[in-house]
């Protein structure tokens, strides 16, 4: 399967119904585009990764993300990876990273379910205490969200299911299960979702 076949059974390359015209969609830009064409398609993206401890006013890390999404997933997670502790923990008989299996939920969702038209900028921002994380969002709801009460809404179904084929996210909703079994793990702590125009994921950390 060349580079087109793999767009068009994507759903990122598609003919416009009204001018019979075919071409690549924002989400397959968005994934797999080159930063110059991403900001002449979508000037104001970008995403923010914050470490904000001793500076508070500033910040003492950061890195301004405005390359693609699969790109994007890899910095925040090396930014994670770079200021944040990794736990030991047995699953089982098998360690797993407490610390990836949040964050590869959090980023994932923070990348794939924000309303990319609202210039407000994806935000992972990690403090001494917390770390949160915000998105421009098309409410379905308001307010706090509960984990074992609530139903998931896809945001951006196409990018959504392209994250799902390459194994960064699992069904719809398990991120918000997921987070929140792991969180408890890692800082003994409930994180907070809160839907609303900007989407609030607050979790304490130890």
């Amino acid at each position: 399967m060349n580079d087109l076949e793999l767009l068009k059974s994507a759903g990122l390359f598609l003919k416009d119904p009204q001018s019979g015209k075919e071409g690549i969609t924002l989400g397959g830009i968005l994934i797999f585009g080159k930063e110059k064409l991403i900001h002449a398609a979508l000037p104001h993206y970008r995403t923010d990764a914050i470490l904000r401890k001793v500076n508070l006013d500033r910040y003492d890390d950061r890195d301004d993300i405005r390359v693609n999404l699969i790109e994007s997933y890899e910095h925040l997670m090396a930014f994670v990876s770079k200021h944040l502790n990794d736990n030991f923990y047995l699953e089982g008989d098998r360690r797993v990273s407490l610390r990836d299996k949040i964050f590869r939920e959090a980023v994932s969702n923070l990348l794939i379910h924000r309303e990319f038209a609202n210039p407000f900028p994806a935000k992972l921002i990690i403090e001494k205490d917390r770390v949160y994380i915000e998105n421009s969002n098309k409410p379905h709801g308001n307010g706090m969200i509960d984990p074992e009460n609530f139903s998931p809404f896809p945001k951006n179904p196409t990018i959504a299911k392209f994250f799902k084929e390459i194994g960064w996210v699992d069904e719809l909703g398990s991120g918000v299960r997921n987070i929140t079994k792991y969180n408890k793990i890692y800082s003994g702590a409930e994180p907070r979702f809160i839907e609303g125009d900007i989407f609030n994921r607050n979790r304490p950390i130890s």
